[in-house]
């Protein structure tokens, strides 16, 4: 009798269920890096070359980049089995030849290792699927790739051709990719699509981002018309939508000035006009009224309904949270319901509710997950939503009123953006490959230090723009701690801790099988405060020692997050207590966390090396600002801005960046005199870029197209992140 399960190190690979085990604990595997370890085991620790593996794979009949496809497979392979490609010890790569599995495989013999096992005859849903790759996505003629980043530009427009596999691994049958219809082939980024009231036209932003981003209005007209730019303006944007005569499109545009405003352009051609200031996401009601998200109070953000001179106005849904944004919302055809994207401390969900805003609705969607779009079906019987339940961004839709949430899209690219079609049988997104790496300059330069999977610095966000700078680098400036997820989305909120030794060059994995969010590095450089989500989705702040010494400590059981190590190695963070949040502290040799502010702190944001100030960001234009923890008057420092401070205290940064933009612009390093934690300002702050000219700056340099921030132990040492996206619109059958 033959057997189903095959054993390696600490792993179980069960080929009836095809489901992969370390020491019980499933690991979540996609069908091609679990084909090829499939294949690595059949091999018992012999040679396996690339063109075996393609043939398993692919076949003889997919036209994809197999060379970056067997990497991709092999990159998420090692982040399963927590192998360093450094130094492996589990999968061992033969340059230019294959690859081999190291590990002895138990169970082998009963299983037959010269039977070349079908995926079919593994799992139904795993069989090899015949695709037809309509106009395969390529760079512009003549683009040449100069620096690193552009040559990883290239590896994604490759790895987009591996659409194809977006329907498999699922017990119902799904469309398979031949029938999705490319709508745009930019070698950069198309997402946020919004059909015309008669289908004939989409309207679309042509920019990296699928929440605000840079770049410009677009409108085509369907099938085959040629994509025409309507905006010039260069200001972040978001949420187009149709007028309901199809004549004007309307966007969300932010400035420096107030933050969301709708704007309107022609869609035949013209100036963009302003239509309504704080108001963001705005859709119409019919022909005289509209529907938008205003901001209340601070960064509260609810969604209102109104004549489109702004008279009769009245508010639909208001967020419980006082930080609780709820960004976009879709009415349903009846009238009688809406849909809302709402972003809160658990990150974005999604929920229904009556339209005459007669009660708060309940959460829809899957559970959890992040919700980012919605939309409804014609005859407003199926709800569709952009969700990520931890695979990525995909499309999900859910019967109305109490339907069970189905996943429609699977793969290794992510779909966001919801807009059907008038008769209901297809949908528009926008789908495509994220990618990111961290990288470090010093003396010699730049050079990406991240090895394999989607790695990132943690940041936090300010509701204007900004982002917070943030040490983490070990206190002797010599190891970098970063954070590595198995997906590229933009919304994807959890990942391990990982450490490089900038010396040596080796990556390792700090605490294996441990997400979190945010994190902070301890004085000493012997613990990690992190904030990491239950299976609820609600954030909660622990505490662990980088060497694993003794398990991770709970700190509250209370909605908690946004820690901080402060003097001696206390640790603040954020308690949330009904609607509102209050700034905790416990000591390194305490276990009851308590209060260090009586009064409740509004979108905290940290607090300096020695805990003589916390900092907020206050209001929709992000005025920073620091506030004395004995007592004395609060200090302005910038406005859409981001601040933070080294390893050592020693030196404080700031930095301008616009809303939306994927990476920062001038930042200036301040040395801060003996027993100061800020430099020397102007009494209102800062307001621009323009303001740094004449301050006594010990460093500066130009952050442009660099993402997240983090200052090392002096201004000529710091590391960032780089983001790559590529995105195109494809209309997909749901039928």
């Amino acid at each position: 009798m033959q057997t189903s399960v095959l054993r390696f190190d600490q792993f179980e690979l069960d080929l009836n269920s095809y489901e992969l085990r370390k020491s019980g604990r499933l690991i979540k595997l996609e069908k091609l890096p679990m084909e090829l370890l499939i294949l690595l085991a059949e091999g018992q620790g012999q040679l396996v070359s690339r063109e075996q593996i393609i043939r398993r794979l692919w076949g003889d009949n997919i036209f994809v980049d197999t060379r970056q496809g067997i990497n991709t497979a092999v990159r998420k392979l090692r982040i399963a089995l927590q192998d360093d490609s450094e130094h492996p010890r589990l999968i061992q790569t033969l340059p230019g030849r294959g690859y081999r599995l190291l590990a002895p495989v138990s169970g082998a013999e009963a299983y037959g290792s010269t039977k070349a096992v079908e995926p079919s005859e593994l799992h139904p849903a795993a069989s090899p699927i015949e695709i037809a790759l309509p106009n395969p996505i390529s760079p512009t003629k003549g683009w040449r790739p100069g620096i690193a980043v552009a040559g990883a530009a290239v590896i994604l427009l490759a790895i987009a051709s591996l659409a194809p596999l977006l329907f498999v691994g699922r017990s119902k049958p799904h469309p398979p990719f031949r029938e999705w219809v490319q709508v745009t082939n930019f070698p950069d980024s198309a997402t946020q699509p919004v059909l015309s009231p008669d289908g004939h036209m989409v309207a679309f932003i042509r920019g990296p981002e699928t929440f605000v981003t840079p770049g410009e209005i677009y409108v085509k007209i369907l099938p085959d018309g040629e994509a025409i730019r309507l905006t010039h303006d260069g200001l972040p944007k978001m949420a187009p939508a149709f007028s309901p005569d199809g004549s004007r499109v309307a966007f969300t545009a932010t400035d420096r000035s107030f933050g969301w405003n709708t704007w309107v352009v022609p869609v035949l051609g013209g100036e963009s006009k302003e239509l309504l200031p704080n108001a963001a996401a705005l859709t119409w009601n019919g022909r005289q009224h509209v529907i938008f998200s205003e901001i209340k109070t601070g960064v509260r953000m609810g969604i209102v309904t109104s004549a489109e001179s702004r008279a009769e106005e009245r508010d639909i849904y208001l967020p419980s949270s006082a930080t609780g944004m709820a960004h976009r919302s879709w009415i349903s055809p009846d009238g009688k319901w809406i849909l809302v994207s709402e972003m809160g401390i658990s990150g974005w969900m999604c929920r229904v509710l009556p339209f005459d805003g007669s009660a708060s609705g309940e959460l829809v969607g899957p559970k959890p997950a992040q919700c980012t779009y919605a939309g409804w079906s014609p005859n407003g019987r199926t709800m569709y939503f952009s969700a990520d339940a931890g695979d990525g961004y995909h499309i999900w839709r859910q019967h109305f009123p109490s339907g069970v949430p189905e996943q429609l899209t699977f793969g290794p690219t992510e779909e966001e953006g919801i807009a059907v079609s008038n008769d209901g049988r297809t949908l528009m997104t926008s789908a495509g490959i994220r990618e990111s790496t961290v990288w470090v300059h010093d003396s010699h330069g730049d050079r990406q230090v991240s090895g394999e999977g989607y790695a990132r610095l943690p940041g936090i966000g300010y509701s204007g723009g900004g982002s917070a700078i943030i040490s983490l680098f070990s206190p002797d400036g010599k190891r970098l701690f970063y954070l590595v997820s198995q997906q590229g989305s933009r919304e994807v909120t959890s990942g391990e801790l990982w450490m490089t030794d900038l010396d040596t060059g080796l990556n390792q994995l700090v605490l294996p099988g441990i997400l979190m969010s945010e994190f902070r590095i301890s004085p000493d450089g012997e613990r990690v405060v992190f904030t990491a989500q239950d299976a609820h989705g609600s954030p909660h702040v622990w505490v662990a020692l980088l060497n694993r010494g003794t398990p991770p400590r709970e700190l509250s059981s209370s909605v908690s997050m946004r820690p901080n190590f402060g003097p001696g190695g206390d640790i603040y963070f954020m308690v949330r207590e009904g609607t509102l949040e209050f700034l905790y502290r416990v000591g390194t040799n305490e276990t009851v966390p308590r209060k260090v502010e009586p009064e409740p702190v509004s979108d905290y944001q940290g607090i300096s090396p020695r805990a003589e100030f916390w900092i907020t960001a206050l209001g929709t234009v992000s005025k920073i600002v620091a506030h004395s923890t004995q007592g004395g008057p609060a200090i302005q420092i910038c406005t859409f801005c981001g601040i933070g401070w080294g390893p050592n205290g020693k030196f404080f940064y700031l930095r301008f960046r616009d809303i939306g933009a994927m990476g920062g612009g001038k930042t200036l390093a301040f040395e801060l005199r003996p027993g100061k934690e800020l430099p020397v300002l102007p009494p209102s702050g800062l307001k621009s870029a323009e303001d740094m000219k004449g301050l006594k700056a010990a460093a500066e340099f130009d952050m442009t197209g660099k993402g997240v921030f983090a200052p090392g132990p002096n201004p000529s040492i710091y590391a960032y992140t780089r983001v790559i996206v590529q995105r195109n619109l494809y209309r997909i059958p749901l039928e």
